[in-house]
Formats: C-alpha cells, structure tokens, sequence
C-alpha cells in the first residue's frame, strides 16, 4: 500500500489490513508485524538455526548468507524463507480482499507443504519423507 501511495494510485488509509498497527510497507509486512515477527522465530526453530533476526526485507532475505550454512542446507533456507514471504503475501491478500482472518498456524502449514513440494520436487538425490519433514526441516 505505501508503494502505491507514493505513486498516487491509491489515496487514504494506507494502514496494514492486517493489523492496523502501522503503514503497510514490506518493511511492516514482513519483518515487524506481529505475525511475521512470531513467525521467524518458530521457523528457525524448525530448521534448527539460530533464531531469524530481521529489522528489514533485505535483512530478511539475505539470512541464508550469515547463518554460517553452506550447499543444499543454505539454499533449503533460502527457499523456505522465501517460501515464508510469500505466504504472508498470500494471508495479506486473503484478509484484504477476501475479509479471511490471519492466522499463523495457516501460514506455518502453507510454508511446510509448499516447502516438502518445493524440495521433493527438486532435489532428486535426497528422500524426502513428510513425517521428518514436519518435526524438522530434511538438510
């Protein structure tokens, strides 16, 4: 929404349809709004990594860099933080324009499947099994 205030394609309240609790820039979205500032940490937790600290989008997205991971392992990190952004989009989306209620087991659950799909599909010489998959993230 701030974005296109700026630009002057919207006009009013440009606040978070999520929270209400401040402007809804990516800044917000992703890193300080309640839901996402619950979420890394129960994230890291399941990919056993020290806890996902982020004070800005790119802070974010550059944590595969500085977790002192490297191969297949940064790049599944990379993956599910990316994974994460982007069903918190999707949640922002549902409220807004669907009138659907945030929740974060929702979001929890969308970034394990999407992950496990994402990997299996992807990594031909690992097996992925669903069941070790959701008590902790396969590297």
């Amino acid at each position: 929404m701030d974005g296109l205030f700026k630009r002057n394609i919207v006009r009013g309240d440009i606040s978070c349809v999520l929270c209400a609790e401040g402007d809804e820039t990516a800044e917000h979205l992703f890193t300080s709004y309640r839901v996402a500032s619950t979420l890394w940490p129960i994230i890291s937790l399941w990919c056993k990594i020290s806890v996902i600290l982020a004070f800005s989008v790119k802070d974010l997205l550059e944590t595969h860099e500085s977790i002192g991971l490297k191969g297949k392992k940064k790049e599944v990190i990379q993956g599910i933080i990316r994974i994460g952004c982007w069903s918190i989009w999707k949640a922002r989306n549902e409220a807004k324009f669907n009138n659907k209620e945030t929740k974060i087991e929702g979001i929890i659950r969308e970034i394990m499947t999407v992950g496990f799909i994402w990997l299996s599909s992807r990594s031909k010489d690992i097996d992925v099994r669903w069941e070790e998959w959701c008590k902790s993230v396969y590297m």
